[in-house]
């Protein structure tokens, strides 16, 4: 558990863009043996949801946003690299974002996760084409597919997507995560036989626990 003081202490670093700040923080928080999960949430995902707040109010600048994004993809990667296993499962994981999908923090969270949990991770990123990742689906034969899609506005985008991999690999199951679903907007799956709405990190680690 990360502790309130924790927390404000490294946004501020954040909102300053003091990248060796925050690199100290987390570097305490891995030596104190918090989890990649736990940091994830409670610091990297909640610092960001709280600037994308105060963007929205014009509390803070583009400038701001972006520079705090750029060093939250290396301190993710800081975290990822402490927290290997030996652990290994014989399964593969496509993940990738929705196309004109331009934020991949979340699926890069995700693609960790299932890495600590010995997954094999193709991680394709933000704005993937739907024809490229058809053509990969058809290469590797994955056990699932990930599908970050953040925007409400991309939501038609998903469905297309989705109807496209049903139709070419009937039997491909697709994992779906990203804020464009949240507050029951994931009703548009339901007709879905292989499709599941991954509403937290926490509820992947349940999938992930279970279907090892």
């Amino acid at each position: 558990m990360i502790s309130e003081a924790v927390y404000l202490h490294y946004l501020s670093a954040l909102l300053d863009g003091d990248k060796k700040h925050c690199t100290q923080i987390v570097v305490n928080l891995i030596e104190q043996g918090l989890s990649l999960k736990e940091i994830y949430l409670e610091l990297f995902q909640r610092s960001l949801y709280r600037i994308g707040q105060l963007w929205e109010r014009e509390r803070c600048s583009v400038a701001h946003e972006h520079t705090a994004t750029k060093i939250t993809q290396g301190l993710i990667e800081l975290v990822l690299s402490n927290s290997f296993s030996d652990f290994k499962v014989d399964k593969l994981v496509i993940i990738a974002c929705i196309d004109k999908e331009y934020h991949e923090l979340g699926a890069r969270m995700v693609a960790g996760l299932f890495e600590v949990h010995g997954w094999n991770t193709i991680l394709l990123g933000a704005c993937t084409p739907q024809k490229e990742l058809l053509q990969l689906i058809k290469e590797k034969t994955p056990d699932l597919v990930g599908v970050s899609c953040s925007f409400y506005m991309n939501i038609t985008r998903l469905i297309r997507l989705i109807e496209s991999i049903e139709y070419e690999f009937p039997d491909q199951k697709i994992l779906i995560g990203g804020q464009a679903l949240a507050e029951g907007r994931d009703e548009c799956l339901a007709k879905y036989q292989n499709v599941e709405y991954m509403v937290s990190l926490d509820q992947l680690e349940e999938y992930l626990v279970a279907v090892k």
